[in-house]
């Protein structure tokens, strides 16, 4: 069924006027591109937007993506029908988020009101929009379906430097993460006026989502209150690889986009210059300097993360979250291998190259705890390396923040934490990790998830108790059992590997004397010239 063959609706929002959406698929009103920002400038704040656009109230077609270089899309399915083959993008017009909302709602305005879920796309914090794979619109009707209603929403926000560049203008820093509070503010701002509650707001994200979650728990909720009070935390709350980053890495950062661009000015006038570029150049250059250096972090800014940004690091990441009192659920797993998506860039890595990198970077005593943990020696067979050593990297960018964080607030009485581990493979036969359990494969299946029932205030399943030996309880996706809950002993022998692997590489973080201090994993001397995001 294409868009014109779907009905719309005209909905009146007491504040922001008279909206229409389509009704899809037949009982969720989805009002698409609404904007809830604008950006002044390159490198600047949004402003957040406490009205809609008077010359057009029509909110039936996509918007605008936030400009990047999109992957070609054959090898997960292609495109659904419709979608352009590029999406349309600008720098100016991509602040904008989707709502689903149950059409009995919007039909009955005194209805009580419903609990609202808003997912933050991941991809590495250089892709992502919101597109119909990523539809919250099945999950609405899903919830309706199984009688705990809730609202959908996806937001969009600034990607690779637009987003995350660390420019010398006091106050533009983690320009990205500004941009979702202010979706977040809009949704607590105006989510009423479409029957939602907004003390009962769950965001959910997968990868750099989770990430910016991640980092929204890090920073001082703003003057008008906490913007959410659940989260769900997919394959990534901040960690080893992912914390923010000192502001001299954002410096630096700065320094080889202006070289990578071949700007000579520097300071302010070197801003000005970065701001006339073209946007392809500028988005080009964004992509290599994310290939040549790893993910865009957000950098321990005070205007996002308070007074106390610089304490912010991956060792006190779990304290911090722990000890605030504004959130006590959450849910948060991982794929059973992360870091198969990385898999064909690294090939050509031996096992000496790896262990002589790692030398270089924590020191010996450190890069013996990995080697023991990971059991990769200088002798190890080389194809027989490939998979601990990408176990390696999928736990410092993925895994160890995870268990660390789940560890953690498994000790606290009033925390509720519910770990899950998706283990299904990849189901598209043109794709390079068909069959495989990667980085990602969730998103292809998540939509129709527990998510929403979360979101309504159910306990999901068992919560993940600090205990005996073992006797944890994590939820498993499984192909043919389906949700099933296991015991972390049971899970780790039937997987054949443990979460003592995380443990063993945070001793071996420590013992470089990295708590309280930043290591950026993506400069190893054995990933020179490979691409890293």
């Amino acid at each position: 069924m294409t868009d014109t063959d779907v009905k719309t609706y005209t909905f009146h929002h007491a504040e922001l006027g008279s909206m229409t959406g389509l009704v899809l698929p037949d009982n969720v009103v989805q009002f698409r591109a609404v904007p809830y920002a604008t950006v002044p400038a390159r490198f600047k704040k949004s402003v957040l937007l406490d009205h809609l656009p008077d010359k057009d109230k029509e909110y039936t077609k996509h918007g605008f993506a936030s400009p990047q270089i999109f992957p070609p899309r054959d090898a997960d399915g292609g495109p659904f029908p419709g979608d352009p083959s590029v999406p349309p993008s600008d720098e100016f017009k991509c602040l904008i988020l989707q709502l689903n909302i149950p059409l009995s709602l919007l039909q009955s305005p005194n209805a009580a009101k419903l609990p609202v879920l808003v997912y933050i796309h991941g991809g590495g914090f250089i892709l992502g929009r919101i597109d119909n794979q990523h539809n919250t619109a099945l999950m609405v009707s899903q919830s309706i379906t199984d009688g705990t209603p809730i609202i959908g929403a996806s937001v969009q926000y600034r990607l690779g430097a637009l987003g995350y560049l660390h420019t010398p203008s006091p106050g533009n820093a983690n320009l990205g993460l500004k941009d979702q509070r202010n979706a977040l503010l809009w949704i607590q701002k105006f989510i009423a006026g479409f029957g939602g509650d907004r003390s009962r707001v769950t965001v959910f994200g997968e990868s750099a989502g989770s990430m910016s979650i991640c980092a929204h728990l890090l920073a001082p909720p703003p003057s008008e209150g906490p913007l959410f009070n659940r989260a769900v935390l997919m394959s990534g709350p901040l960690g080893p690889a992912s914390a923010p980053a000192p502001r001299s890495h954002g410096e630096e950062r700065y320094e080889a986009f202006l070289e990578k661009l071949g700007i000579q000015e520097r300071g302010e006038e070197g801003l000005q210059k970065v701001r006339e570029v073209d946007l392809d150049a500028l988005v080009a250059a964004s992509a290599q300097v994310g290939d040549d250096s790893g993910l865009w972090l957000s950098v321990q800014d005070k205007d996002f993360f308070g007074p106390d940004a610089e304490s912010i690091t991956w060792d006190r990441i779990p304290e911090i979250i722990g000890n605030l009192d504004w959130i006590n659920d959450i849910m948060l797993g991982c794929t059973s291998f992360e870091a198969l998506t990385f898999s064909p860039r690294y090939l050509h890595i031996t096992p000496p190259a790896f262990l002589s990198s790692l030398t270089k970077l924590l020191g010996p005593s450190a890069t013996a705890i990995i080697s023991s943990t990971y059991n990769i020696t200088p002798s190890t067979d080389p194809v027989a390396f490939h998979n601990p050593m990408l176990r390696f990297l999928g736990d410092t960018v993925f895994d160890a923040g995870t268990h660390m964080l789940a560890s953690h607030l498994s000790t606290l009485p009033k925390k509720n934490v519910y770990r899950y581990l998706f283990d299904v493979r990849n189901p598209f036969p043109g794709h390079a990790l068909f069959l495989q359990p990667h980085h990602w494969v969730d998103i292809y299946f998540v939509f129709r998830a527990h998510q929403f029932r979360f979101a309504n205030g159910e306990e999901p399943w068992t919560p993940y108790v600090k205990g005996g030996e073992g006797e944890e309880v994590v939820m498993v996706a499984d192909e043919r059992e389906g949700w099933v809950e296991k015991k972390r002993t049971v899970l780790e022998k039937e997987l054949g590997w443990g979460y003592g692997r995380c443990e063993g590489l945070i001793r071996a973080w420590e013992e470089a004397g990295l708590k309280g201090g930043f290591k950026d994993v993506f400069a190893l001397e054995c990933l020179a010239g490979t691409i890293k995001t």
